[in-house]
């Protein structure tokens, strides 16, 4: 190693011009910090509330919407799909104290941006899970539906 103009042992480096410049020590501490820095961002994930800067799974598929209503003759469990892409509802049923034959299967292609009703009780037409009653509106939200996707399972509560 050469001595610089005054003296020290520091490293030559060149610049663009082809110039010899001796490479400061403070330099040479910045840069250490700043890979040991970006070193524990990426092996420890960027420090955050959110614990991350990615979307989540259970983010991403908040994008589906569940709605139970139980208070008609017709209880209706509505499956909204506001993802880019299709799921498939696979069961429908219950919260509150589920009968013996719940979840109904129902194996249900959902396109983007549909929503498709599940009807249960004497009067259900379209899409019937049961004709006898599944939620129980004496308990209030305590009651609801839980819906299971192929993005995961989601529940609402019922008024």
């Amino acid at each position: 190693m050469r001595r610089a103009r005054d003296g020290s042992k520091l490293p030559k480096s060149r610049s663009c011009k082809g110039r010899n410049q001796t490479v400061r020590p403070l330099s040479l501490v910045l840069l250490a910090s700043l890979v040991s820095v970006l070193t524990l961002v990426v092996l420890l994930g960027p420090v955050s509330s959110e614990r991350g800067l990615a979307v989540r799974p259970a983010d991403a598929a908040s994008r589906v919407k569940v709605t139970a209503r139980g208070d008609g003759n017709t209880e209706k469990v509505i499956v909204e799909n506001n993802t880019r892409h299709r799921i498939k509802v696979k069961r429908v049923g219950s919260i509150y104290q589920p009968r013996s034959n719940e979840p109904f299967r129902v194996d249900r292609t959902l396109r983007r941006g549909r929503t498709i009703t599940f009807e249960s009780g004497p009067a259900a037409n379209h899409n019937v899970l049961t004709h006898e009653y599944i939620f129980n509106s004496d308990v209030g939200s305590k009651e609801g539906a839980r819906v299971a996707t192929s993005v995961g399972r989601f529940a609402d509560r019922c008024n």
